[in-house]
Order: structure tokens, then sequence, then C-alpha cells
């Protein structure tokens, strides 16, 4: 019997230690909660947030004076091809460069120019102005570490390391609690709160070749979900055209970024063609991401791939080496640091960002009273691409609204229903205290997930692949998974967080599968091959899906063009 570490009180809970999680925690502590901040890692060392390099998109306007925060909103629309929550993306423009003014608060030492009065601002595809702050191409990890010094000065803010929340607790309608497993001893833990904040992240562990760290399998859209949230663009991933597949210890590490093309890189197929002249014979490598991406994967899928599934990114005739080994040291120069000392790497499109998540509205709430979220977990920001730079500032702007509104909402008392922590502690027990049957180990079921998902729901999608992919999804749900076990031990098993994360994944797997399905067209990084074009008229709408009743619902929404529209614009622009 799963042993009960009885139950911890607290005003705000934050599940999550990246960027948004920290943000939240701050903001909530000063406006006067307790809050307790848990982690499945260690604070300052897991999530994503760590792993962002370079840039931080804010409308300040020292790259260029001519910069405001509408333009950014206008970039942001429109490269998310017109399906991101305008309202949302209104905000994020909006609260941008008083981010970077807090970030600086807290210790992050921005490049300045030469004046030491401005910030020094680099330009990022998608964005119209240089917008891009940044330190030393190392933003992301000096971020983070901005963001905990921040939480350790706050008496109220609690953290926990090493406790994987694992269930949310909902009593008439609103949140009362969450469940979680204190992997330090494998005990239950159970928390009484009136807010709770999902900061997880992204689900990038579900596909094969993902740049995300280990820790990001979508446990909060998962959880959400299971209690009556409410998701949105569950179809919409984001991929990266170049990470490297071999060796395997750096697999799904990026390797160049994508504005480096014009400096001579090439790319080669496994029978030495350079396959891009024949998609594109005058832009060859040198086009947008997304499409790089699925040539790329074109190739791989039709046979032409390489031994490990990849292609030959060729860096033989590069030209302006001493000013990328000077300026742009981890955009290309980097990879030889990590012991691949060659001019040939073997790379593929590698996961890069979830788009779709958990649905929210202005105060960052879900429909469940209670429940917030804030960063990656959340979609319908980006809409159907993310433009680089704006993930970072997603984090700072919705981490400050979730933590705000759930210190608020957390004054009301709550309390957790006996029958509620029964059926919960039932539920993990007959999870985790399962007959050791080693037949199938949790870690070869995910391979399946990973292969299943980056084969057929990944960057070149039809009905025939995704219907294969939900037929191999459901086998996998109904045959392996009842057939998965774990061995013996209850202090950090990790058997036992695999399988609480796998459960997750297939759930969201076959969402995401039936999502990208049911939308029949081509938008952003949603790539349909059966069906090319984009299409307004149809689908300038939404998917949404919640479970009701135990029921699995999906709907689609048209888009509020709460501020731009895009026939309007369009027009104004030509």
């Amino acid at each position: 019997m799963l042993q009960n570490a009885g139950v911890k009180k607290t005003d705000v809970l934050v599940v999550g230690t990246g960027g948004a999680g920290c943000r939240a925690a701050i903001e909530a502590a000063e406006y006067g909660a307790d809050v307790t901040l848990v982690s499945k890692g260690v604070l300052g060392r897991s999530g994503t947030t760590n792993m962002a390099e370079v840039v931080y998109a804010a409308a300040i306007g020292h790259g260029d004076r001519q910069d405001k925060p509408r333009y950014l909103f206008e970039d942001t629309v429109v490269e998310g091809h017109w399906i991101g929550d305008q309202r949302l993306v209104k905000l994020l423009a909006d609260e941008s460069a008083k981010t970077v003014y807090d970030l600086e608060r807290y210790g992050l030492p921005w490049y300045r120019m030469e004046d030491g009065r401005h910030y020094y601002q680099l330009p990022t595809p998608g964005h119209r102005y240089d917008r891009g702050v940044h330190y030393n191409e190392s933003t992301g990890s000096k971020m983070q570490d901005a963001l905990v010094a921040e939480v350790k000065r706050h008496d109220d803010i609690h953290p926990l390391n090493d406790i994987l929340v694992v269930g949310l607790m909902v009593d008439d309608g609103r949140i009362v609690g969450a469940s979680a497993i204190d992997l330090k001893n494998g005990q239950l833990v159970l928390f009484e709160t009136g807010a709770v904040i999902v900061a997880t992240g992204g689900a990038g562990m579900m596909y094969q070749v993902t740049d995300m760290e280990h820790g990001s399998t979508g446990d909060g859209i998962a959880m959400a979900y299971r209690a009556g949230a409410q998701l949105i663009a569950p179809e919409m991933h984001q991929f990266f055209p170049t990470a490297f597949v071999h060796p395997e210890t750096l697999r799904g590490i990026i390797v160049t970024s994508s504005n480096l093309w014009g400096f001579g890189l090439r790319l080669y197929n496994a029978r030495g063609e350079r396959f891009m002249e024949r998609y594109f014979p005058d832009k060859k490598e040198n086009v947008p991401r997304d499409v790089l991406s699925r040539s790329i994967f074109q190739e791989i899928l039709e046979g032409r791939g390489t031994e490990h599934g990849g292609v030959w990114l060729d860096a033989s005739n590069i030209d302006g080496w001493e000013y990328l080994r000077r300026e742009r040291a981890r955009s290309y120069v980097w990879p030889t640091k990590l012991g691949v000392n060659t001019e040939r790497f073997e790379i593929a499109p590698t996961y890069h960002f979830t788009m779709g998540g958990i649905r929210i509205d202005t105060d960052c709430q879900t429909n469940v009273e209670g429940l917030y979220a804030a960063g990656e977990v959340v979609g319908g920001i980006h809409g159907a691409n993310r433009i680089g730079g704006n993930a970072l500032p997603e984090c700072m702007v919705f981490g400050a609204i979730a933590g705000r509104h759930a210190a608020l909402h957390a004054r009301r008392n709550v309390a957790l229903p006996q029958s509620t922590v029964k059926d919960e502690h039932r539920r993990l027990t007959d999870l985790l205290e399962t007959p050791e049957r080693l037949e199938l180990r949790p870690k070869d079921a995910l391979n399946t997930l990973k292969d299943i998902m980056y084969r057929h729901v990944g960057i070149v999608r039809s009905a025939q692949g995704l219907e294969e992919g939900l037929e191999k999804l459901h086998r996998l749900e109904a045959e392996d998974l009842p057939r998965v076990g774990v061995g013996p031990g209850k202090v950090f098993n990790w058997e036992w967080i695999w399988k609480c994360e796998l459960l997750g994944m297939v759930e969201q797997a076959k969402l995401y599968t039936q999502a990208a399905l049911m939308r029949t067209e081509t938008r952003g990084a949603h790539f349909r091959s059966d069906f090319p074009q984009t299409d307004n008229v149809k689908w300038l709408r939404n998917i949404v899906v919640q479970k009701v009743a135990g029921e699995v619902c999906y709907q689609t929404e048209p888009v509020e063009l709460s501020y731009l529209n895009p026939a309007t614009y369009q027009a104004g622009r030509e």
C-alpha cells in the first residue's frame, strides 16, 4: 500500500520551476500569498528555460526607434497564421518591455550598446524590427538564475524539489488540492490549496527527436485535461530543422540557427545529392525553418536518409568562419566543443515547441475555478507558429498574471473532502503498486510512442498517416500499457516516474492526432500533404477539446478577431 505522508496546506501551489513557474511564485508572494513551488527536478536546474540560447523579444525600441508594442502584436498574430488569441497576444506585446526591466532588477545583466543606456537588440526571423535582447547566447540560463535568486529572497515561497505532481483534485467544479509523489521516499503527498498554477512546460519527449529536456512530458497538460480543463489547438507543434541524430548522446541538440544558411552550409541526402536544389533551385537551404524541416523530413520518409535517420549538414564550404567563431560561437562553432570535430553532421528536424495546450483567459485562469496556467503549457497564444524570441517573455508576462490572480483567488477557503483523498490514494496505489510484471518496461513503450508520433504526427501529415498513427496509439494503449511493469523500490524509482509520464503522454498523443486529423488544411507548422492550402473560409477556427463526464468532446470555434482582421490587414499592407 502506498504510504500517505500527510496533507500540506498552502495558499497557492505552483507546479513547475522554469521561467513561468518562478515568476508566478514571485508575483503570488508579492500579493501576500503563502506559496509552495514544486519541481519534479531541482529548482534552477530543471525545465527548458535553461536551454533557451539567444533572443528575448521585447518591443522596447532600442534596436529601432520605430518599434512599438503594436508591431510586436501584429507580427505575432500574422506569423501565427491568424489563429492566436489576440487578447493574449496583446498582453504579451504590451508587457514585454516591462519584463526586461524586471529581469534586470532580479540580476540579469543584459547586453547594452556602447552608450551603456540602451539594450543591444538582435534581428530575429519573423520580427520586422531588431527586438531580441540577450546575454551572451545563454539568455535562458541567465534568466533562470535571476528568477531563482529572486525566489530565494521571498520568505513566503517554499520550494520543494523531487516532487512529482500526478493529479489535480476538484470538488464541485473548483480546485481543492493536488496529489504528488515524493521521489525521495516514494510516499504520497497531498496539497490542500485554493489555487494551482500549472507551469510544467511542453511535451517534446513524446517525439523521437527533440531538443527539450527530459522532463518535458506534458504532465501539466494531461493533469489539467483530466481535471476538466479545456485544451486549445492541440494539433499545433513546432519543429526545428537541424539537430543531431548521431551520435546518440547529442541526439536532439540543435546544430545551427536558422539565419546561418547564407554562410555556405549545405544539406545532402545519403545519395550525395544537394536535395534543396530540387525543392528550391534559387534559395536552396535559405528558406523558412518550417519549409526546411518539411523538405528534410520528406527525404528521410522517402528512403534517402542516412543510416541514423537523418541527412548530412556539410560545413566544408562555409564562409566567414572567423566572424562565426568570434560573434556566433554557440550558433554554429559550438558543436566542436562537444567533440564533434568534423565538417559533416548527421541531422534531422527536432521537436522544438508545444504551441497547443491549456486554454486560459486574460487572467490566466482555465475554465476550472482556481486552476491557472502559464508558459509553454498554455495553448492559443502563438497560433500555428511561434516566432523566435517570444517563448521567454511569454513565461514572464503570463507567469506574473497567473501569480497575481491566483493569490487573489486563494483567499477563499477550501478543504479536501475525504472521499476525494481516498479516491486519489486508491488511484495512485493501483497505478504504482502493480505486480512486478516486467513483460514490458516503461522505456520500451515510450520508444514505441516516440516512433509513432515522429513518423505519423510530425512534420508532414496526411489522413492516411494520421489514421495509421491513431490506430497504433489505440493498440499501444490497449495491448502494451497493461503489460508495463515497474521494478521494485520506492526511492527515486524512475520506472514509477516513467510510467506516470507515459500514461499522460499516450492520452495526449491521441488528442493531438485526432485534432490533426480534424484540421483539413495546412496552416503554419500543421502541414497536411493531402490538404496543402490554407483555408480561411473553413478553418479560421481553433479546435478545443475537453473531457466531459468521462467522454472526450471536440469542437471548433471561430477565431475572435478582436483587434486585427486578416482581410483588412492584408489589404492595408498591399
